[in-house]
């Protein structure tokens, strides 16, 4: 196997660390190879977002192959800790056996990773490479002031709307977020709330809108219209898709959905045009939608009211700076026994 040991840039501690673990250590060739859930560039990454330093205590959420954890563990050095905790008893052997051969102080456990690892706690840092249906209180409360949380959160009611939240608790137990337009994978399906209506298309399962309306027939009616939908690039690259999604979750227009068509994963409005000709309400009549996906603006009726108010506010996120995710703002919600980060205008 070729050595990539070399291959990520900077003099910074990740870096180091990379350098100095080879990846094939825990990702095979040893006849368990463990497929990683996201790439080694996006470990990196979030790992740097961490800002670990010599001497932190550190949980991580799911032990995978043992890699992140490794490097960690040679960040934070003899004086600190790192804790995997993972429901996979295989799994947690495996990286133990693995950090034992090779001299890497780490520690992975099995047990419910949504209980976090309260007996190694309090943590100065939480690593969570997946994305729960909410965030467990367990971590928070396992989190140390001026400790810093880095997991996957569902941002918004409606379903598909996950991202990358860094959370911090403050000296005085307070919670201050930034959201980042990344994903992760889902730990655990997310729980649509009774508000939303989400409906799934009759031929194909696969297919599926929902919307904070009421009113059952009128977002099935959505999600037959926009299957049909009229496509046509817009102006923003796929790489902005989700910033003017998150940035359209946060505003909060009248009548948004989510979806997923044969046009793809795709965030839009829908409305209903007037019944009869000059008539002021927009109520009755039949359904138009506008929806946009990483490469185009999805429309039915093709020139609609709709459509217009779509590029509209895709003209108005421009006029913002075409605002990043991390530039919007993020509350952390307490709901009894977890919490919850949202996106605010």
């Amino acid at each position: 196997m070729i050595s990539t040991r070399n291959t990520i840039a900077g003099t910074d501690a990740v870096a180091d660390a990379a350098r100095a673990i080879p990846h094939e250590i825990y990702l095979g060739p040893d006849g368990d190879a463990v497929e990683p859930v996201i790439s080694r560039s996006t470990t990196w990454r979030h790992l740097r977002s961490l800002d670990l330093r010599p001497n932190q205590r550190v949980l991580m959420i799911g032990t995978g192959s043992g890699y992140a954890a490794a490097l960690i563990a040679h960040i934070v050095g003899p004086g600190g800790r790192i804790l995997t905790i993972d429901n996979d008893h295989a799994l947690t052997t495996r990286a133990c056996d693995l950090f034992a051969a090779h001299g890497h102080r780490a520690t992975a456990a099995t047990g419910n990773p949504l209980n976090g690892h309260p007996g190694g706690g309090p943590y100065d840092r939480i690593f969570v490479p997946g994305t729960p249906a909410s965030i467990p209180a367990a971590w928070i409360d396992q989190l140390a002031r001026g400790g810093v949380l880095v997991t996957g959160a569902v941002v918004s009611d409606l379903p598909g709307a996950d991202a990358v939240a860094h959370i911090t608790k403050t000296p005085a137990d307070g919670l201050v977020a930034t959201v980042h337009a990344d994903r992760y994978p889902l730990i655990e399906p997310p729980v649509v709330p009774a508000h939303v209506v989400t409906v799934t298309a009759v031929d194909d399962f696969r297919y599926w809108l929902a919307s904070a309306s009421d009113d059952y027939q009128t977002v099935t009616d959505y999600l037959r219209t926009v299957r049909a939908g009229t496509l046509e690039a817009w102006p923003v690259g796929p790489s902005e898709f989700l910033d003017f999604k998150h940035w359209l979750l946060a505003r909060r227009p009248r009548g948004l959905f989510t979806a997923v068509t044969e046009h793809g994963e795709g965030i839009g409005i829908g409305d209903r045009a007037p019944s009869t000709f000059g008539l002021a309400t927009r109520s009755d009549g039949p359904p138009e939608v506008a929806m946009v996906t990483p490469t185009h603006v999805v429309a039915d009726p093709p020139l609609s009211l709709t459509r217009a108010r779509l590029l509209d506010l895709i003209a108005d996120w421009r006029a913002e700076g075409a605002r990043a995710t991390h530039e919007l703002d993020a509350v952390v919600l307490h709901d009894s026994d977890a919490y919850r980060v949202r996106l605010d205008d």
